[in-house]
């Protein structure tokens, strides 16, 4: 234990390989290097894992110039978040350094963070700045309503006295990082040292500000980026980190900030591919649907799996097990809408889908429905079988009244893809185009309907709902649903109210009004029964 050290020769000999450092890099080779070659001659002494998060300018140099470093290469870039973890996962001292390339810090400097850390009891720490701008406020709406007003100019930031820990040079015990269950990967870039720093002190860990001066050069990564990609990302980072830690009237505020400088609902267009969100409830379920579509998974650009059933003494088994999969815990599940819209919002690629922890899929699924997209396309779905191998559903006719009618006629060969008014969310691919001009689920539904609900608001925006008939999965249905009992019937009664108030019109709700109210009726009769029986 490093409790007690004091400043002398023998402390720093005690300090010596009870640090790992994670860097995570991107696109600043010289950065890195000169990051490096100020450590280099205590390699002996420190653990150094470098995370290459796909960077088009490799840090080549590593294996021939800095023995002894461990490189991590990522295909694809998954975020800051994703990659800290990663290499936290590596790390063997008991306290970890995350540490940015475009970073100024000695081996000196370093070892007298450590000790301020130990001498003040701390789990968490960063040093100070040369610029002080470094030293940011913990978010709250409050401070955001200052920083992005005209407030500014009246109340100086320093007001809000709990103040960040800074991602870029940021020691911790590695330990309480890991209780935490790591850095949150929903957060791509930006945010996630707010969110840690946050649930530290929830957590009732000790952090603070080491008064060690250190240069940070300053976003080296991003200068060559253009400002509306920083911004698209910064303001819908914001917008994450509101709807994890605020309440209703914060995300207004934040929601009202945001609008002014960006409407963005998920990341920028970032590859060609294809990011899948698994929601799940129950670990044994997932367990299940990984073991029998792993193989389907792999061609895949990311899987985003957000839980609740993953308990946080289990997340690093299962981040070990799946390493190229991001893995989202969530405290508590509000239903599909919001857990699946968690996942959309990190995804990174043109097509962004979803399937069900229930689902069984097949061979070159995506590639199979992907050959009915075209430009106006704004979903796909395969045919949906059920455990039988009867057709679940080719699709969703909405009907006037009020009803969804899955389309289970049997369809000729000819007719590889059919245009339908709504898709099935069970497994569903979304174009990232048709999903920036719409949004997302509406969180409102909680479970059900939700799917109908985006279904129409795509084809009011002109874009098609398309069923592939040459590619089919198995759903096994209610694996999770059936221990809602009445409150399934209840969710049907109000999200059919909300789904024709969205998207009926007054005329046509008038028109069809009788219809409409036969039809809730009937929505009203199986609540009833439902509560007689359960």
């Amino acid at each position: 234990m490093f409790l007690g050290i004091r400043n002398t020769k023998n402390s720093t000999n005690q300090m010596k390989s009870k640090v790992s450092i994670v860097i995570v890099h991107w696109n600043t080779p010289d950065s890195l290097k000169r990051c490096l070659n100020v450590l280099k001659e205590h390699f002996d002494d420190l653990q150094i894992v470098v995370v290459d998060n796909a960077s088009s300018e490799k840090p080549t140099f590593i294996k021939k110039d800095f023995t002894g470093v461990e490189l991590i290469k990522n295909d694809i870039n998954r975020g800051f978040a994703f990659a800290c973890n990663q290499g936290l996962m590596r790390a063997k001292a008991e306290w970890v350094l995350f540490l940015n390339p475009d970073t100024e810090v000695t081996y000196e400097n370093i070892i007298e963070i450590i000790r301020f850390s130990i001498d003040h009891n701390l789990d968490a720490c960063s040093p100070e700045f040369i610029d002080s701008n470094y030293k940011k406020p913990l978010p709250s709406w409050r401070s955001f309503l200052v920083e992005f007003s005209p407030l500014h100019r009246l109340i100086p930031l320093n007001v809000f006295k709990t103040k960040t820990l800074f991602g870029g040079c940021l020691l911790a015990k590695k330990s309480s990082i890991l209780s935490l269950g790591g850095w949150d990967e929903r957060f791509f870039l930006w945010f996630e040292d707010s969110d840690l720093t946050y649930r530290l002190i929830k957590e009732k860990y000790n952090v603070g500000w080491a008064p060690v001066v250190i240069k940070h050069y300053g976003g080296e990564s991003f200068r060559a980026l253009k400002e509306p990609f920083k911004k698209h990302i910064f303001f819908l980072s914001m917008s994450i980190f509101a709807k994890k830690h605020f309440g209703f009237f914060g995300n207004l505020i934040i929601t009202l900030i945001r609008w002014r400088f960006s409407r963005n609902n998920i990341l920028p267009h970032i590859s060609s591919g294809t990011s899948i969100v698994v929601p799940n409830m129950k670990a044994d379920l997932l367990k299940a649907f990984l073991k029998k579509n792993e193989q389907f998974l792999s061609d895949l650009d990311e899987v985003i799996i957000v839980s609740s059933g993953i308990t946080q003494e289990k997340f690093w088994e299962w981040k070990e097990k799946y390493p190229h999969f991001r893995i989202i815990f969530i405290e508590k599940n509000n239903g599909f809408a919001s857990t699946v819209n968690i996942g959309f919002r990190v995804a990174r690629s043109k097509w962004i889908g979803t399937v069900n922890d229930d689902v069984i899929l097949t061979s070159e699924w995506v590639k199979k429905l992907l050959n009915c997209a075209d430009v106006d396309t704004g979903s796909l779905n395969p045919i949906i079988h059920k455990t039988n191998g009867e057709i679940e559903s080719c699709g969703i006719e909405v009907l006037d009244k009020g009803k969804a009618l899955p389309i289970t006629l049997s369809v000729t060969s000819t007719k590889k893809c059919m245009q339908v008014d709504a898709t099935n969310a069970a497994c569903v691919l979304y174009g990232h185009k048709a999903l920036q001009e719409i949004g997302l689920f509406d969180e409102k539904f909680e479970s059900y309907l939700e799917d109908i609900d985006l279904s129409l608001r795509i084809k009011r925006k002109n874009y098609k709902s398309i069923v592939s008939t040459e590619v089919g999965v198995t759903h096994i249905g209610q694996s999770t649903s059936i221990s809602l009992h009445s409150k399934k019937q209840f969710l049907d009664f109000k999200n059919w109210i909300l789904v024709i108030i969205k998207n009926w019109g007054v005329k046509n709700i008038l028109i069809h009004f009788p219809s409409i109210f036969v039809e809730r009726l009937r929505n009203i009769s199986g609540i009833l029964k439902n509560l007689f029986i359960f």
